[in-house]
């Protein structure tokens, strides 16, 4: 996985070596790019001074966070749980305690307009801000990368508004409304190709890539009676049997391979 976080591909054998590059693109950032801090405030400036006036160095390390599986069936904004060590009346002589830090979840209903859906949702507070900021749900999905939604339901959503966008499926019978909703979103359109592998993780995107490879292989595939009909026009020609007037979708259509023996 080094490889990945220094923007580089590492399978080049198998069926992920065969997967779109706009996913593996698109892959690739997510294990580049490093996620907003949530539970800290990150320092700009390198050297802050100590106690004693004196400059040390700031080191920016991100607290580990832990997401379960229930975050990615709500929208936690980042947040996660914690766990660590904390001082009693922030006195150094008396011991620390374990402790587990958890994000305050509440359940609202969110409106979509691409979607034209109402979707009762697991969010935090930070969530609701976050919204707030971005002028609307929809532009909340839209604009958070990835690795800031850390959610499978946040990246389900946002590839069901772009494909939504690429088809310009929504508000089918009212042409005006349609125009409206796309006009305001249109700046996040990509290739409907490319819609439908977004939030995809690699065992699905494998999934994916072995069912297209399955289906072009299966439409590909020439059914033995095409075979057996150009076996017999061969011969037909090869015995100068020039009485015989037949093509060879009519032969493979009405005839089986016993039926065209008796031609022979």
């Amino acid at each position: 996985m080094q490889k990945l976080h220094r923007g580089i591909w590492p399978w080049t054998k198998g069926l992920k070596s065969r997967l779109p590059l706009h996913y593996k693109i698109r892959y690739t950032e997510t294990w580049m790019k490093t996620s907003q801090p949530v539970h800290y405030r990150e320092e700009s400036r390198k050297f802050l001074p100590d106690e004693f006036n004196q400059p040390v160095r700031v080191q920016n390390i991100p607290i580990p966070i832990t997401f379960p599986l229930e975050a990615d069936h709500g929208l936690w904004g980042g947040e996660g749980i914690i766990a660590g060590l904390k001082k009693k009346k922030n006195s150094m002589y008396k011991p620390r305690t374990p402790t587990i830090w958890k994000p305050f979840l509440t359940r609202r209903v969110l409106y979509s307009e691409i979607l034209d859906k109402y979707f009762d949702i697991t969010v935090t507070l930070r969530t609701l801000n976050l919204i707030d900021e971005c002028y609307g749900f929809d532009f909340y999905i839209l604009k958070t990368h990835e690795v800031d939604l850390k959610s499978k339901l946040g990246m389900t959503l946002k590839r069901t508004m772009l494909i939504a966008l690429s088809k310009k499926s929504f508000y089918p019978d009212n042409p005006k409304k349609q125009k409206e909703i796309y006009e305001k979103y249109k700046e996040y359109e990509i290739p409907l190709e490319e819609a439908e592998w977004v939030g995809l993780s690699l065992q699905e995107a494998e999934r994916k890539q072995h069912e297209i490879e399955e289906k072009s292989a299966l439409q590909n595939e020439k059914p033995l009676k095409h075979y057996y009909a150009d076996d017999l026009l061969k011969e037909i020609k090869e015995n100068d049997l020039s009485g015989f007037s037949i093509s060879s979708q009519n032969v493979s259509s009405k005839f089986n391979r016993r039926q065209l023996n008796f031609f022979l």
